[in-house]
């Protein structure tokens, strides 16, 4: 009678064995072409920390020269946003700037095309701030496009503000006011991110003005590509909150230099590499918003950051490098893991010969936000994707620090929103856990009545 009891009882749990061993669903691997192209990405451990998060439920502001509301790896991924240079005019991008800002924090990943984001399911807002020629704007209250974007982005919802703001010839542009709108950002839940500047010298930022040593911001130097500080950096000085990331070298072979998305006056769907603390600051926004997205608050999140960081240069918290270098995989070792998720794939591999990318053809050199960049580097599309490129690269390094000009115009406080459409979702989401649980229980329960079973008294 027991054998046939547990015959019974073998055959019910059987099946939910075989489902318990079984392979559960597989997350979706990255199949961006340009991703092996952007070592900025497993520097700091992005593609291992998209198997715990990818920012879905988050939004960065990218508060910039705008973005290119059609380009196939950003128009999937954007909100409502405001243009604070012509309130008529939604925040298209119109120097490439504000656009390669944007694709580094959060390009639309694993849909076929270009390049991968650090935050892969984080929203993009854009908030334009900067005309084509770098300037600024001022309205009738005294108000300046940068304050005013930063404080439309926090009193809409903004996860992380990103700020790259470009060089000391911002200082022109960053008023007493500028503090307040960071100090306000915060308070009203916003991770604001900002690049240090690209002045060279070793031992200052652009930031000296405040030094950024009560603001609550998260300061950004840049790393090239061997780990260390590029030339062309500004040092996080004595910011309480500083960090380093990946923003290429500057100068030397082109793919030393971060590729990502661009806007390029006649083409679509542009793609470019280009170097700067304006690069750096956006692998830390899209950090952060993959940490909110797991749960954590804004304070929790610079915290971990901060905690978890690589120290280099000088033991602990330095004025070169802050905390240490970005790492994100360690930032989110320990959480626990969103549904869904991401893996990068195989090994990448040079493409055969024949079919790799063919180097741009120099030509005019974008303006960058505040500073006027110098081209050292030829461009070429990720292999493999098809899109057409911008015709020379640009490197967030001034040749010279131009002043911006400070216009007057009437530009409202607040600028009408941008059409926008979903969020780029993924497949293959990963339930398995869940799953693992309730057949945990299930099988406790029969290895239950199993012992009950067999303990029970023959009978006499």
């Amino acid at each position: 009678m027991r054998l046939a009891r547990t015959a019974r009882i073998g055959l019910l749990l059987g099946p939910l064995t075989l489902l318990l061993v079984a392979p559960g669903p597989a997350r979706a691997t990255v199949n961006d072409p340009g991703l092996c192209r952007q070592w900025a990405l497993p520097a700091i451990g992005a593609p291992d920390a998209w198997a715990t998060g990818t920012g879905a439920g988050t939004t960065i502001a990218v508060v910039d020269t705008g973005v290119d509301l059609q380009h196939e790896d950003l128009q999937t991924k954007v909100v409502a946003g405001a243009n604070f240079v012509d309130s008529n005019r939604p925040p298209q991008d119109d120097v490439g700037h504000g656009s390669h800002v944007a694709g580094i924090a959060g390009a639309a990943t694993n849909n076929g095309h270009g390049v991968a984001g650090v935050a892969p399911d984080a929203r993009i807002m854009p908030v334009k701030v900067f005309d084509a020629s770098g300037h600024t704007t001022t309205d009738t209250n005294g108000k300046g496009s940068v304050e005013a974007g930063i404080e439309y982005a926090a009193d809409h919802g903004a996860t992380v503000i990103n700020l790259s703001l470009g060089d000391t010839g911002a200082l022109a542009v960053l008023g007493p006011s500028f503090a307040t709108a960071i100090n306000d950002a915060w308070n009203k839940g916003s991770v604001v991110v900002v690049a240090a500047g690209n002045s060279g010298d070793p031992n200052s930022s652009f930031i000296t003005s405040s030094n950024f040593r009560n603001e609550p911001a998260v300061v950004v130097t840049a790393l090239k590509r061997d780990g260390t500080k590029a030339t062309y950096a500004s040092t996080v000085g004595a910011a309480k909150w500083g960090l380093a990331a990946p923003g290429g070298a500057g100068d030397g072979p082109p793919d030393d230099n971060v590729l990502s998305t661009w806007w390029a006056s006649g083409q679509r769907n542009s793609y470019a590499l280009a170097a700067g603390t304006s690069m750096a600051a956006p692998q830390v926004a899209g950090a952060a918003a993959i940490l909110r997205s797991l749960g954590l608050s804004p304070q929790q999140t610079v915290d971990r950051l901060l905690a978890t960081a690589r120290d280099i240069g000088d033991k602990g918290d330095d004025t070169t490098y802050g905390h240490g270098a970005l790492d994100l995989k360690a930032a989110v070792a320990g959480l626990h893991p969103a549904p869904g998720g991401l893996r990068a794939g195989g090994e990448c591999t040079a493409p055969a010969a024949g079919t790799g990318p063919s180097p741009g053809t120099a030509g005019r050199t974008p303006t960058t936000a505040v500073t006027r960049a110098r081209s050292t580097t030829s461009i070429a599309a990720p292999a493999g994707s098809g899109v057409s490129m911008p015709p020379a690269g640009s490197v967030d390094v001034p040749v010279a620090a131009p002043t911006p000009d400070s216009t007057t115009s009437a530009a409202p406080a607040r600028a009408g929103p941008v059409a926008t459409t979903g969020r780029q979702g993924h497949s293959g989401r990963d339930r398995r856990p869940w799953l693992l649980a309730a057949l945990a229980a299930v099988l406790l329960a029969g290895a239950a009545v199993l012992a009950a079973g067999s303990i029970r008294p023959k009978p006499g």
